[in-house]
């Protein structure tokens, strides 16, 4: 009996002694070991996040050679004059008030209540709904009596009015919105040198609106608009930021533009909205 006992306490002694020490050093073990796995992730992530930067810098980069080199097209120069002319005789237009209230539904029945789903902010109707002769025959024709549904209102190639406008929109609208497509842009405008919004390819509501006194001047589009405009020597391209853009229901929108030029002479400026999915 006093050798099992001796036995026992021997056992005892040595497992008393054991278990911490195998507690020690498998606890050394694991934290070295969480420790060697924490920086291979974080490098892993860390690489990650490099490569990811590099393939955006190098995106934007693109974008900026295409729009630098598509405002330079002999094709968008002509568009860009034939627009800014072509809407300039809807000045004159005035659109009977059945037709007016037809726009005035499109914005109570259709666009506020999307725009209310995405946005928190209040937007009165009476701040975006136009005034200006120009804005509302634009938006009756290629908006309000569109057939298509929103978001396909791009499909409308002429509206069959039988204006200027219709006939330059049918000649240059299917070329621009397959270049849009191809680049996978969310929108293309062209904007003439008052301002005026005078083509968009997706046709939301900020076509026809004015950039410098209308609803959307405190844009981010404004703001694109005006640095195009006022840096038209420099052969740059202008970039903004992402932030909420009203006319596309709330959503963030950045916008990258480029001076539309006739030698020195400024005939616009040319605007691509980017594609948020791509990024």
């Amino acid at each position: 009996m006093k050798q099992v006992s001796i036995r026992t306490k021997l056992f005892l002694t040595v497992l008393t002694l054991a278990v911490p020490l195998l507690a020690l050093v498998g606890g050394l073990a694991y934290l070295q070991g969480k420790g060697a796995v924490e920086r291979t992730t974080f490098e892993h992530l860390t690489s990650i996040r490099a490569g990811k930067a590099n393939q955006i810098e190098r995106y934007f980069e693109q974008i900026r050679s295409v729009t630098r080199s598509f405002a330079k097209d002999h094709m968008v120069m002509e568009a860009m004059m034939d627009f800014d002319v072509a809407h300039d005789e809807l000045a004159g237009i005035e659109l009977s008030n059945e037709r007016q209230h037809a726009v005035t539904r499109h914005y109570r029945d259709h666009f506020l209540p999307k725009l209310a789903a995405h946005s928190a902010e209040v937007i009165e109707a009476a701040e975006l709904i136009p005034t200006d002769a120009a804005e509302l025959y634009l938006q009756y024709h290629y908006i309000a009596a569109n057939p298509n549904e929103l978001g396909e209102k791009d499909l409308l190639e002429d509206a069959g009015d039988g204006t200027t406008y219709s006939e330059t929109h049918r000649l240059y609208h299917q070329v621009l919105r397959d270049f849009v497509d191809e680049f996978g842009f969310y929108d293309l405008f062209l904007i003439d040198g008052s301002g005026n919004v005078v083509y968009t390819v997706s046709k939301e509501v900020d076509l026809g609106t004015n950039l410098i006194d209308g609803p959307y001047r405190e844009s981010n589009l404004a703001a694109v608009y005006r640095a195009a405009q006022e840096d038209v020597l420099s052969d740059s391209v202008r970039l903004v930021d992402f932030e909420s853009y009203a006319p596309s229901y709330g959503e963030p929108a950045s916008f990258m533009a480029a001076p539309v030029l006739d030698g020195v002479w400024l005939l616009g400026v040319l605007v691509f909205q980017m594609p948020v999915g791509e990024i």
